[in-house]
């Protein structure tokens, strides 16, 4: 099923599997994700609302979950997940070795009323030769096109442009029933469905990256030592804390270290 999977996202972009986790297990990361929303969403700097992808104004959001719950590692390091991303994400690298890692840990729920994204694409390079980041999305309810649902543009990824909003063909609005999975290309034209109604519409949105593309968020400097402590060897490995660079010549002279750096004080 693996070689299944990766084939579909060469090919068209993307692949939607099926009820990988429980609706228990969706009920408990919504739990969490609405706590959390309540706890830090007033405090978000520089909330826009101009329509623009930055504009959240018409949906709950969730950042950094790393730091949020340790739970959510069970999803961020779910192994057909890894087995998938060990291929796409590691082809074309040195010896097809080189690591990977989450660049963006977030979760949305878009409120009734939201116009919907733009289509778009995630990796800032159109049509690039390979995949340099893979976005995954974990649908904790269920989606459809009334529900604010994940739109995609089958085999856009190849395209070496972007899109012309006014333009486009071939959408395919994504309609899946909680806990499946949504593993695509960033290069992918993408982008968000109106919500029309007022029901819940949480998902994980993860993206992992190649070693040498910048985080969405300083990991050094928004995970606390608390935190730090907890994590195994192949928690810290998915969060890049051996991605680091050096601060100077003197302290190291590689861009990736052979042990883990320790966060700063948060």
């Amino acid at each position: 099923m693996i070689k299944k999977y990766i084939k579909e996202i060469e090919k068209k972009g993307y692949v939607l599997i099926p009820k990988v986790i429980s609706e228990k297990k969706c009920e408990k990361y919504k739990l969490i994700l609405e706590r959390n929303f309540k706890k830090y969403g007033h405090k978000h700097a520089n909330v826009k609302q101009d329509g623009s992808l930055a504009d959240k104004s018409l949906e709950k959001v969730v950042f950094n979950l790393h730091n949020k719950d340790l739970s959510f590692f069970a999803l961020f390091q779910h192994p057909l997940v890894l087995k998938i991303l060990d291929v796409i994400l590691k082809k074309g690298s040195y010896q097809n070795k080189e690591p990977y890692y989450l660049n963006n840990i977030s979760a949305r729920c878009p409120l009734k009323g939201n116009p919907g994204q733009l289509i778009h694409l995630d990796s800032n390079l159109a049509g690039v030769n390979y995949n340099i980041i893979t976005n995954v999305m974990w649908y904790l309810d269920d989606v459809d096109k009334k529900n604010g649902t994940t739109i995609v543009v089958p085999g856009s990824h190849n395209i070496k442009k972007y899109c012309n909003n006014n333009k486009i063909k071939n959408k395919i609005y994504i309609k899946a029933k909680k806990g499946s999975l949504l593993i695509f290309n960033a290069n992918l034209w993408h982008g968000g469905s109106s919500k029309g109604n007022d029901s819940s519409r949480w998902a994980l949105v993860l993206g992992y990256a190649r070693w040498f593309i910048k985080p969405s968020f300083d990991y050094m400097k928004n995970t606390s030592m608390k935190i730090y402590s907890k994590l195994t060897k192949e928690q810290k490995a998915l969060l890049g804390f051996d991605l680091i660079p050096p601060k100077d010549e003197f302290t190291r002279m590689t861009r990736r270290s052979n042990f883990f750096e320790k966060p700063s004080k948060f």
